[in-house]
């Protein structure tokens, strides 16, 4: 074992696997906060994040769609739904209109829903059997009056003035076929919501705004989204055989040549995972998902030559092989400790570039809890988690990714079910 070790430790592709290892999360780094930078510059040109963006493109966007319709696809959702309708309708737009789909809810969902049956602005389906979350969602965009459709989940709690910062987007550029909000962990109680919370700020919130800075976001969450209906149903609508919707939707768009981009400031709360088995579920979704999208649409990038969605095709590539090679070189650091045998597995913690990795992932953290203080004013308060996150949750997001490439790999899609796809823990007071 010893000279098989000393072997390894002797050539090139390990020290290649190293680098790469120790320069990935540095360089991921340095461009998000880079571009973020530059996407917080190119908004101060003209309005402040304080303040509307495009006052006058608002103004334009209202007269140019007056009515908003919104969709809800909510199976099993008693103890939530009626908060995220009464949000929905207290949405500031001149006029809206909410269709909620009941997919087949076992629960007290329909019951709860009975107290809109007269509702004028809430239209009610109901299935009498669950057809999953897409197909509840395509059938909502097809009975949808309006040019434009909001999309939610069932738990979502968006603030009142999400289509103001969204829809300016649309009116303004007509390239653009979604726009998705920043959503906000409200049940940042125990330490695993608060590394979520800091998660979405550190990641999501960052990565977005300097994925938008050039244009292109690697996916619009189904948790708040705004789209253009006719071109969401003449591209196919939302895949039913697609664990993630969402992500999958969002490539498919970008390879039709339309844009996804993103608004910090239309803000919306969820709840996230409370226990560690149920996040596995979640994450667990989320990486299939991630990998189906790749089959589905990397081959075809390339081969018809989507130059601009290349950097999104190439940093999802590369984060997926980067949980690889840090498990990898993990459990070889154990082996060679173990067995007394040469210095191996040059991980985040035990290795020459262990430090910067670590320093560049806080101050990754920190701009972006610095960028998102203006709309969360509690974010600034998990700094001291900071560097909890990178020496904790990178691995175990890494063990997740790990474990569900090679089933995902293995498999076949197949149509996606609400159990696959309701991830979320019950809503907590």
């Amino acid at each position: 074992m010893t000279e098989f070790l000393a072997a390894v430790a002797d050539n090139p592709i390990y020290w290649g696997l190293m680098a790469f290892l120790a320069a990935f999360p540095v360089v991921i780094a340095a461009l998000a906060v880079n571009a973020s930078r530059q996407y917080l510059l190119d908004r101060s040109r003209s309005d402040t994040e304080q303040y509307l963006p495009h006052l006058s493109d608002l103004v334009e966007a209202r007269k140019l769609w007056p009515t908003m319709s919104i969709v809800i696809p909510a199976r099993n959702e008693q103890d939530t739904i009626t908060d995220t309708v009464d949000a929905a309708l207290a949405i500031d737009w001149p006029q809206l209109e909410v269709t909620i789909i009941n997919d087949g809810s076992v629960d007290g969902t329909g019951e709860a829903l009975r107290r809109y049956e007269n509702h004028s602005h809430i239209r009610i389906v109901t299935h009498e059997s669950p057809e999953g979350k897409s197909r509840s969602l395509n059938e909502g965009l097809a009975m949808a009056t309006s040019e434009l459709v909001l999309i939610m989940d069932a738990d979502a709690r968006p603030a009142r003035n999400v289509l103001d910062r969204l829809v300016p987007h649309l009116y303004k550029y007509p390239d653009v076929a979604a726009v998705t909000g920043n959503p906000r962990v409200v049940n940042a109680r125990k330490l695993w919501g608060k590394l979520q919370a800091i998660e979405f700020t550190s990641t999501i919130s960052t990565l977005r705004r300097g994925q938008a800075a050039w244009g292109r976001v690697n996916t619009v969450s189904g948790i708040l989204t705004v789209l253009r209906r006719d071109v969401v149903l003449e591209v196919g609508g939302f895949s039913p055989t697609q664990p993630t919707e969402d992500i999958e939707l969002t490539w498919r768009l970008h390879r039709e040549g339309w844009r996804c981009t993103y608004e910090p400031a239309a803000q919306v709360g969820m709840v996230v995972p409370e226990t560690l088995s149920q996040w596995w579920k979640q994450r667990y979704r989320w990486s299939s998902g991630l990998i189906r999208v790749l089959q589905a649409h990397g081959g075809l990038i390339l081969r018809r030559w989507r130059w601009r969605i290349f950097p999104l095709l190439l940093e999802a590539s590369l984060s997926i092989i980067w949980c690889h090679v840090l498990i990898a070189s993990t459990l070889l650091w154990i082996v060679a400790y173990t067995v007394g045998g040469p210095e191996l597995g040059n991980t985040l913690i035990i290795g020459h570039w262990g430090s910067m990795t670590i320093g560049i992932a806080i101050v990754q953290i920190l701009w972006g809890m610095h960028l998102d203080a203006n709309h969360d004013k509690t974010i600034t308060k998990l700094w001291p988690l900071a560097p909890i996150y990178p020496l904790l949750y990178w691995w175990l997001e890494a063990i997740v990714v790990v474990a569900a490439t090679v089933p995902t790999l293995l498999t076949r899609a197949k149509t996606s079910t609400w159990s696959l796809n309701a991830s979320r823990p019950p809503r907590t007071t």
